[in-house]
């Protein structure tokens, strides 16, 4: 499934003529392009028409390189795409209903590595001949393969169990009692979905979570996490994190109780096994209805799955049973599928854990960083579609040679020091993902690659200091207002494009929060002002 999206439309070629500029593959500098020279000859394929495909596919075409496109599903999207398919990941269709449409179709089976010819080939369903490209962003998201959940004695279950990837609409399991395995915003969503069609619904986990609602009384809570708070947490979870963990525990659980109440004080909680377990790994949950429905009886919370008892019991790990069961739907989570990708190396760390990819800062491949990288490893607690657009400019910027790579030796150490420190984390917090990623450092290489101008406009420097005095408004907007994508492209510094909408772009979006959810007292002030217009009447 993969249509092909061709475009060589908008690149913009250099004056300079066509150069050549290729170390050896075992040579221990980094190959790159020279910076001036026209790129129209460089073809680049991108996997997946997600939005981190999207954007490699636009910085790409912004330094001049011929970009293709594959895309399995019929439309651009990604998991925000609806499919029917059971085996593919998607939204259902409310969350698909609000994004754009686009139409395509193809499945790349296989990309592999000519060593010879320095040249990757991308075979694809249906086609004997492989299609050949210079270079190759693998943009298949890290929602691709399902993780499946070990239950003892699974055979001996004769209802129904899939995985949250074949969970599409509530109406099929009308009168059905369910029993939804995980704890997270799948799982929540889900059964919360569930209690309009299900005759019962069960949630079962083995952890407790912080249940935040989508927005509250002064607007949706990811709109008060401005530039300068989301730097002040990563420095201060990557020096301190044992603060940095009180400090958020604090404040998302103020957020919870804020709307729901204090769910401890809720004489059945205990049964809930809503709280946390206090490990250090926090999982945070935004719905409005999971707290409500579990106290109405809508929603049972229960201890997680020991093991299958009978053709439809089955014994939690309270040894309690539940018996009738019809459905287990597990929202166990999803892995990131690199099988299409033989040359890509991995590092086995602990016999426990799942092998790590040999990614440089989660995103160049080490053996091939001038021609493979990855948009797909790397996860943090911030917008994916955001810090997925600065990984396909730092992939451009370092490409088109704007941005050089250290030695190979240096990148395979950073790459080593990153493992050893997810592999302690996923020993000792097992609810650890892969691919976490240290936000701190991560992001000041991400942003200096890119040259996002961010870090050195916001820091305690010159230009810092000259953008204050300059534009004191905008400064603030940046530094304290919405954390808008728009201010990426602000500064001009050579790199990636930037954009002379952002200013105007930065102003509308902090415009139209302070709108939707003015402050307490300009809210209060134009209230006053409202009445006395209206007395004057």
């Amino acid at each position: 499934m993969f249509e092909r999206l061709a475009s060589s439309a908008y690149w913009t070629p250099l004056d300079s003529p066509t150069q050549h500029c290729f170390y050896s593959e075992s040579d221990s500098r980094t190959p790159l392009l020279p910076k001036k020279m026209d790129r129209s000859n460089v073809k680049a394929a991108v996997i997946d028409a997600g939005p981190a495909g999207l954007s490699s596919l636009k910085e790409l075409r912004d330094v001049g390189f011929d970009v293709t496109v594959f895309e399995r599903r019929a439309d651009v999207g990604g998991i925000f795409t609806f499919d029917p398919d059971p085996n593919v990941t998607s939204a259902t269709p409310w969350t698909r209903s609000q994004l754009s449409k686009y139409i395509f179709n193809t499945t790349v089976k296989v990309i592999r590595r000519d060593h010879d010819k320095r040249k990757w080939n991308v075979f694809i369903e249906g086609d004997d001949q492989p299609q050949v490209f210079d270079k190759v962003v693998f943009c298949s998201g890290s929602e691709t393969a399902a993780k499946q959940p070990r239950i003892d004695d699974l055979d001996k279950f004769k209802g129904h169990i899939i995985h949250g990837q074949a969970y599409k609409s509530p109406a099929d399991y009308k009168g059905k009692n369910v029993v939804v395995l995980g704890m997270g915003n799948s799982a929540s969503d889900t059964a919360a979905e569930l209690t309009e069609f299900a005759s019962k619904v069960y949630l079962a986990h083995r952890r407790g979570a912080k249940i935040l609602p989508r927005a509250n009384k002064d607007g949706p809570l990811d709109s008060f996490i401005s530039w300068k708070v989301s730097r002040m947490g990563m420095w201060t979870e990557h020096h301190t994190p044992g603060l940095f963990q009180i400090i958020a525990d604090g404040f998302l659980q103020r957020g919870s109780d804020q709307e729901f109440g204090d769910v401890k004080e809720d004489e059945a909680e205990p049964e809930w096994g809503l709280e946390d377990v206090g490990d250090d790994v926090t999982t945070i949950i935004c719905s409005d209805h999971l707290i409500p429905l579990v106290r109405e009886g809508k929603i049972s919370s229960v201890r997680g799955i020991k093991r299958i008892v009978g053709p439809n019991t089955v014994e939690l790990d309270d040894d309690k049973l539940i018996e009738d069961v019809d459905v287990i739907i597990a929202c166990t989570g999803y892995r990131a599928d690199y099988s299409i990708l033989p040359d890509l190396s991995f590092t086995q760390t602990d016999p426990s854990l799942p092998p790590l990819p040999d990614l440089y800062q989660m995103v160049f491949a080490l053996e091939y960083a001038d021609s493979l990288a990855c948009t797909n490893y790397g996860i943090i607690n911030e917008s994916a579609a955001s810090y997925r657009e600065i990984q396909s400019m730092a992939i451009a910027q370092v490409w088109a040679g704007n941005s050089p790579l250290p030695s190979v030796d240096k990148m395979k150490a950073q790459t080593a020091e990153y493992q050893a420190w997810l592999t302690k984390q996923m020993l000792m917090f097992p609810a650890t993902y892969l691919g976490k990623g240290q936000m701190y450092p991560w992001m000041k290489f991400l942003h200096k690659t890119a040259g996002t101008g961010m870090y050195e406009h916001m820091g305690w420097g010159w230009r810092a200091m000259w953008f204050w005095l300059r534009d004191r408004r905008l400064y603030n907007l940046v530094a304290w207002g919405v954390y808008s994508p728009h201010m990426y492209r602000l500064f001009e510094t050579g790199k990636r494009k930037a954009w002379p909408g952002a200013r105007d772009a930065i102003m509308r979006v902090n415009e139209e929060r302070e709108r939707a959810f003015p402050k307490k007292g300009k809210a209060d002030k134009d209230k006053g002002d409202e009445t006395e217009e209206s007395s004057s009447k």
